[in-house]
């Protein structure tokens, strides 16, 4: 279940319309904005500031003059793509991290959109990634049920991302073009050699939501015989909580889905393993959080409880607000110990 918009004082999800300061807000009444005043006022003020120092540096990149080789005149035009390779841009890449931080301080959907679509330009502006962003979008998309695009992301990173003679500096080449990948294929790529902690951790979080979608669609059938099939085929629709199932024609118009709920689990299991391999931290982790989610760590390095802090981060609210995963992950560690 992902998240959707919603007035942030009372959850209705009419007539709404956001907070003019920070922009990520909304509210369905200015009542209820002024009676949220006293919580929200904190993260609001943090926003704007963070707001206004992007804006400060982003002017001084697009007023620079250009009269030096290490610093080209409005990079915005003509060092798309390498950004952190000219010096000068890198306060602006840093000033707009922390904004993207200071907005997930807010749990609203639109402050999740905004963050998302401030990492995505980041990656645009620079391919090379050297400030790790990118482990934070895969879990932004499925707080927003972007379940397909979180995949495709993942995919193209695990995939294409990976090949050695890829060409980060050359704009030609494509770039994040995975589209429509199969999320219930086999994890197989992704359980050998080298890969990335916060991506499979989130294709375990969208496979454990396309499995609970499963059993819940399974369990319905036994109502089946009490409904006409044409009323039951639209109370059908409104059982997924994620995409991929509720527009695959063909898992939708199945009436037994034992065998695919066999393979998911078993997909889920191996990733499971994966991950246990790759940082012994997380699993325990995720069950109890505690000061994991606010800790800073300065280093890390792979398999380091410091990595797995980094990455809890990254994904922690996504994992909360799936209704079942949690208790899915518990129910398997304590099977395995």
């Amino acid at each position: 279940m992902s998240l959707s918009p919603c007035c942030s004082f009372c959850s209705s999800s009419k007539d709404l319309s956001r907070c003019g300061a920070c922009k990520v807000t909304p509210y369905c009444c200015r009542e209820h904005q002024v009676s949220d005043r006293e919580r929200h006022a904190s993260q609001c003020k943090a926003i704007k500031r963070a707001r206004a120092v992007v804006e400060r540096e982003e002017q001084k990149l697009r007023d620079q003059p250009g009269d030096h080789p290490f610093h080209p005149a409005n990079p915005f035009e003509t060092s798309v793509g390498y950004f952190w390779g000219i010096l000068s841009t890198r306060d602006y890449m840093r000033a707009r991290f922390a904004l993207v931080e200071a907005i997930l301080k807010v749990k609203t959907f639109d402050a999740v959109k905004a963050a998302a679509e401030h990492i995505r330009d980041m990656l645009r502006l620079c391919r090379t990634d050297n400030m790790g962003v990118r482990d934070l979008l895969p879990a932004l998309y499925l707080r927003l049920g972007r379940d397909q695009e979180a995949y495709d992301f993942i995919k193209w990173y695990e995939t294409k991302g990976k090949e050695s003679n890829y060409n980060w500096r050359d704009m030609d080449l494509p770039y994040l073009d995975v589209v429509n990948a199969d999320v219930f294929e086999s994890p197989n790529y992704l359980c050998g050699g080298y890969h990335e902690l916060a991506n499979l951790v989130c294709v375990a979080l969208l496979k454990i939501g396309l499995l609970l979608d499963l059993v819940a669609l399974l369990n319905a059938g036994c109502i089946a015989p009490k409904l006409p099939p044409e009323l039951f085929d639209r109370v059908k629709y409104f059982i997924p909580s994620t995409d991929p199932v509720r527009t695959n024609s063909k898992v939708m118009s199945s009436t037994d889905y034992t065998s695919l709920i066999e393979t998911l689990s078993s997909q889920v299991d191996q990733i499971y393993v994966t991950v246990a391999k790759m940082n012994k931290y997380f699993w325990p982790a995720l069950l109890n959080p505690g000061t994991h989610l606010t800790a800073r760590p300065n280093m890390y390095s792979p398999g380091s409880k410091e990595d797995m802090q980094l990455k809890l981060q990254c994904c922690y609210d996504a994992w909360k607000e799936t209704p079942g995963s949690i208790d899915f992950i518990k129910t398997m560690s304590d099977t395995k110990k």
